[in-house]
């Protein structure tokens, strides 16, 4: 654990502001070491030199004026005075800290010993003291010293030690050269540095621990406001922003302490709008998708017996957005979240925008017998119009319930199956719809084909089928309509209305579309050199027509399988919106110059305008089934009908019967001019082949009555039920 802690504080801004401050003291501490033993050094050779200068410049005068010139020979000095005078050398060495001060002259090839210094001990063991004894140093360097005249310092090594050795030379009266000698100890010497070496050190060691001291004191004064930072840094991560560092002093520090404070707030201040935004509907204040929840399994938590989760989507509010600008819409939007927020903000009921038009309601305490109450509350909120900018808007909905414990029991789970429960009331237009598994069975069918569907126009799992249309004045058959359908290799067969409407919504139409063509492009050159020349109608959307690539692989797949222009009809279905009439016409008009027939499918229940079906460049209308089944109970249909067959007459158009089933429908088409009919009552959809057989086989088809648009009085063989069915007609 030391060792952590060790390691720790190392790596914390403290302990690297320390160990900084403590290299720095020691690499200056070692910096001033050297320079003072260097300096200390110095002084001492500096000092010691100057001795043996002041002892070789003192040695003459301290023997008497006519010794040098009396010591020519060994007996030229008496021993007594000799020796006097080597204690008064010796003393004076002791004195002035030198080794020897001896007195050499040359005599012969030799140099002898005039005078020296010795001890009494040195005198007594022989070592020293003789008057005219040989000198046995650095006799070669003496002479060239002597020869030149010039005083120089010497280190040698004799019998006696290691010296640092002062030799000046010098010339008696009498004109006899001589040579005075100094001699240190360098071990002298080096005890001197041992001891200048020794202090430095310790003066260092002491400067060391003083800036240690000082480096403690400013770490910590540099640190305070450090780990202060750190530490409100740390806070804040912790998720406390209440974190605030006081240090006020006019420095940086003090500067960046208050930047760090002023930071702190605005991070606080931005923490506590994104909880709001987190928890909350910015354009509505009502709660969003994840409060919601969170209050549904806050609710769940208290184990209640019953409530219920109502989700609800705004009725065609994408015209409000479209027709009045978005503006309008959130500005409706808000004033209904207001409304519901003030109506339904008691009792521990949540309400919340989930997204765009669409709202939730938790109603607690909730069962299948109160829902109604309930639903009813909601129903009145949303029946008073909203008034924006002047604008009254009425705003109905589509709701969905999911109730606890019958639909879920989180609230995820409850939430999901209350929207598609909505989902459900638009399908069904339906105001309200509780929730039902049977619609996720219905969802994951759809989700499963729109797997399939990816494959099944690869693989060839469509069948087109093909039910005859009759010309209804003289029996012929001469058209038919392709209608596809999907043979599912799991499934089997799939009616159209499960699979053409979620193709359309996914986007897939457009190749089932494209598919269906080239199959009966192909078929069609098949039969016309089987001598069979059917036209073939096709249904194709509104977007398909207003797209020019869609016309370019209508006029490509003609090239490319050599088929007659003349035996394709493409219905267009009536019902699709014109989003772009202008490139609808230009598309219509290229498609009639290929020589492709056009058709207007279900006519009579769209948003065609008559100012462009006058335009349009089609062959023929077909009338929607559901006019057509209504000729046999609904006798105002007949005046729908018959204006509907003269529209078209008028505009030069083919009118074709779609859906006709009874034989009295049949007449009443024949009557009043339609010329062709399709239906049940002639024959089913069929497979190619199947068709094939029938077609050559000669149908028998249903009475036809003459058609009466044509004569100004009825014919005399006319059946009466006709007469009288003439006879509503006209009313």
């Amino acid at each position: 654990m030391s060792v952590k802690l060790g390691w720790g504080f190392a790596n914390s801004i403290r302990g690297k502001i320390l160990v900084v401050f403590v290299l720095i003291s020691l690499v200056a501490t070692c910096a001033y070491s050297y320079y003072a033993y260097t300096l200390k050094s110095s002084a001492i050779r500096q000092e010691i030199d100057q001795r043996l200068h002041s002892a070789a410049a003192a040695a003459p005068l301290m023997l008497p004026r006519d010794f040098l010139s009396r010591a020519r020979t060994a007996d030229d000095i008496p021993p007594a005075e000799y020796r006097r005078w080597l204690a008064d050398f010796d003393r004076y060495c002791q004195a002035v800290g030198l080794r020897y001060l001896y007195v050499f002259a040359p005599v012969g090839d030799k140099l002898v010993y005039l005078m020296d210094s010795a001890s009494p001990g040195e005198v007594a063991q022989g070592r020293y003291g003789h008057y005219f004894a040989e000198y046995n140093g650095p006799v070669a360097v003496l002479r060239d010293i002597l020869a030149t005249g010039q005083p120089r310092f010497i280190e040698y090594t004799d019998q006696y030690g290691h010296f640092r050795s002062l030799f000046v030379p010098g010339v008696t009266a009498d004109g006899r050269p001589y040579l005075i000698g100094v001699d240190v100890s360098l071990d002298y010497i080096a005890a001197q540095l041992n001891q200048a070496l020794q202090q430095s050190l310790a003066i260092g060691l002491a400067t060391f621990l003083i800036g240690v001291m000082l480096s403690l004191l400013l770490t910590w004064q540099l640190s305070r406001p450090v780990a202060a930072l750190v530490s409100g840094v740390r806070r804040i991560e912790a998720g406390d922003y209440s974190a605030r560092v006081a240090w006020r002093s006019g420095d940086e520090l003090g500067q960046l302490a208050r930047s760090f404070n002023t930071m702190s707030g605005a991070v606080a201040e931005r923490e506590r709008e994104m909880l709001r935004l987190a928890f909350v509907d910015p354009l509505t204040g009502l709660a969003n998708r994840t409060r919601l929840i969170e209050a549904v399994e806050a609710h769940l938590a208290g184990e209640p017996a019953h409530f219920a989760v109502v989700l609800f989507d705004l009725d065609q509010f994408k015209y409000i957005n479209d027709y009045l600008g978005y503006q309008v819409g959130d500005a409706a939007i808000a004033a209904l979240g207001r409304r519901l927020a003030a109506a339904l903000s008691g009792g521990g009921e949540v309400c919340a925008r989930l997204s765009g038009d669409e709202y939730a309601i938790l109603f607690p305490n909730t069962t299948a017998a109160l829902l109604p109450e309930r639903l009813r509350r909601i129903e009145a909120l949303l029946a008073q119009p909203v008034v924006v900018v002047g604008q009254r808007l009425d705003l109905g909905a589509s709701i969905g319930v999911a109730l606890y414990p019958e639909h879920g029991d989180s609230g995820d789970l409850l939430l999901r199956h209350a929207e598609v429960a909505m989902y459900a009331a638009k399908r069904l237009h339906q105001n309200h719809v509780v929730y039902d598994p049977g619609f996720e069975q219905n969802r994951q069918t759809q989700l499963a084909l729109l797997s399939d569907l990816r494959n099944a126009v690869a693989e060839n799992q469509f069948v087109v089928c093909y039910q005859p249309k009759i010309r209804m004045k003289d029996g012929e058959i001469d058209s038919a309509e392709a209608l596809v359908r999907w043979r599912h290799p799991e499934r089997g067969w799939i009616p159209p209305g499960d699979f053409i409407p979620f193709a359309e919504q996914t986007g897939r139409l457009r190749a089932i579309t494209q598919w269906v063509i080239h199959d009966v492009l192909a078929r069609s050159v098949s039969w016309s050199a089987q001598d069979i020349r059917l036209t073939v109608s096709v249904n194709i959307g509104m977007s398909d027509a207003e797209d020019t690539d869609f016309v370019d692989f209508i006029e490509e797949a003609l090239a490319r399988l050599g088929a007659n222009p003349d035996m394709l009809c493409l219905e267009i279905t009536e019902t699709g919106v014109m989003n772009r009439p202008k490139e609808l016409l230009a598309n219509l008009e290229r498609l009639r110059m290929l020589g492709v027939r056009l058709s207007i499918d279900d006519f009579g229940t769209g948003y065609s305008s008559f100012a462009y079906l006058a335009q349009m460049p089609v062959h023929e209308l077909k009338i929607d089934r559901s006019f057509v089944n209504a000729l046999d109970h609904k006798f105002e249909n007949v005046s729908i009908v018959r204006s509907i067959i003269e529209l078209g007459h008028i505009l030069g158009l083919q009118v074709v019967a779609e859906g006709v089933e009874t034989e009295s429908v049949w007449q009443a088409l024949a009557v009043m001019g339609c010329d062709e009919a399709q239906g049940y009552l002639i024959a089913k959809p069929m497979q190619a082949d199947e068709f094939k057989t029938w077609y050559l086989s000669a149908p028998m088809l249903p009475y036809t009555p003459p058609d009466m648009s044509v004569y100004d009085q009825p014919p005399a063989d006319l059946p009466q039920s006709l007469l009288g069915l003439r006879a509503v007609d006209r009313r």
